[in-house]
């Protein structure tokens, strides 16, 4: 579905209702919104009261709740950070959305159709209205990774040839997130990652998919290949497994066009061979974006920019994971 970029409503402050508070969140987006006079914690909201206090206490918000509604219905609150389990994400971005709240949801958006086309509903029924709408955010973090941001400047759009292989490793089958009903399993709740980041890499989105699966008796789909074609004639392969060794390392991107190949290891390793020369740059740690990226999103609140993600992108990149789904147990190349 095609769907405004739209433009969201400049704020003069920036006031925040946190929706879940766990180890993620407490590492990774709490520590990076930048401590300024504009930029309030006002509330979070936890799974028990002890842990709301203990994070209200540690990172300065105004009050703690066990009630999602405490946050969502006020009215001070005008832009929601949502870490909660994957089956409230829709929920709560679209009561927020619905509220006139920005939303930095992590990922994934969904985990059903349904509430996907929810989600296009609301955004055409703005566009055809024209109004402009709140920002939507999910949490695709490694499109803001410095490397990411190189290769853009190296390569720009497509057409090209693209690889990533995770190796994810197993989690056990009793697992909340490899439940259907709550995390979704592994190809919704993390595959998603995978696919905005080749999204962004190309700069189209895809067209088609054909997954497989290795045998599981649990029938998980945690180790799958996925072969997915955009719309600017770019390919790419994901090749996320669960069975390999835990010493060998975790992601790694290869990207070839006119000539030039680059290859990300670990986000900290980038090589660019171009022009019979290698270009090399190297972190000093592991820089997945997640800093960048909600940096950015505070900015964009502020300001009242677009999204920092086109909402066509985040629309299209939830479709394309059912579509992997329907793939693997359909044996066919489907449509995304």
């Amino acid at each position: 579905m095609h769907v405004s970029p739209g433009v969201g409503h400049r704020s003069s402050a920036v006031l925040i209702g946190f929706l879940g508070a766990g180890s993620y969140a407490q590492g990774h987006l709490l520590p990076n919104i930048p401590k300024r006079d504009d930029v309030v914690l006002k509330g979070v909201m936890t799974s028990t009261g002890t842990s709301s206090r203990s994070v209200a206490e540690r990172f300065g918000f105004e009050f703690c709740t066990g009630d999602a509604a405490d946050i969502l219905e006020n009215e001070e609150i005008n832009t929601i950070f949502i870490a909660t389990r994957h089956d409230t994400h829709a929920d709560y971005t679209l009561r927020a959305l619905k509220a006139g709240k920005n939303v930095f949801v992590e990922k994934p958006l969904c985990l059903a159709s349904h509430e996907l086309e929810e989600f296009g509903s609301f955004f055409k029924t703005s566009l055809e209205a024209g109004n402009s709408h709140p920002l939507l955010m999910v949490g695709y973090n490694r499109r803001f990774s410095p490397f990411a941001q190189m290769l853009k400047q190296e390569f720009g759009d497509g057409p090209m040839a693209m690889s990533y292989r995770i190796n994810a490793g197993p989690i056990p089958p009793n697992s909340w997130i490899q439940d259907s009903e709550v995390g979704g399993g592994r190809i919704i709740g993390e595959v998603c990652h995978f696919i905005d980041f080749l999204t962004f890499l190309n700069g189209s989105n895809p067209v088609s998919v054909h997954a497989c699966a290795l045998p599981d008796p649990h029938h998980h789909n945690d180790s799958i290949q996925v072969l997915i074609a955009f719309q600017n004639g770019s390919v790419g392969t994901v090749a996320y497994l669960a069975n390999g060794s835990k010493r060998f390392g975790k992601e790694r991107i290869e990207l070839s066009a006119n000539g030039c190949t680059a290859v990300i290891d670990e986000f900290r390793n980038l090589a660019i061979y171009t022009n019979g020369r290698r270009k090399e740059k190297k972190l000093r740690g592991q820089d997945k974006g997640q800093k960048n990226e909600v940096e950015l999103f505070i900015q964009a609140v502020r300001e009242g920019t677009g999204p920092l993600i086109p909402i066509e992108d985040i629309l299209c990149t939830s479709s394309t994971c059912f579509k992997i789904i329907q793939s693997i147990h359909s044996s066919q190349t489907m449509k995304a």
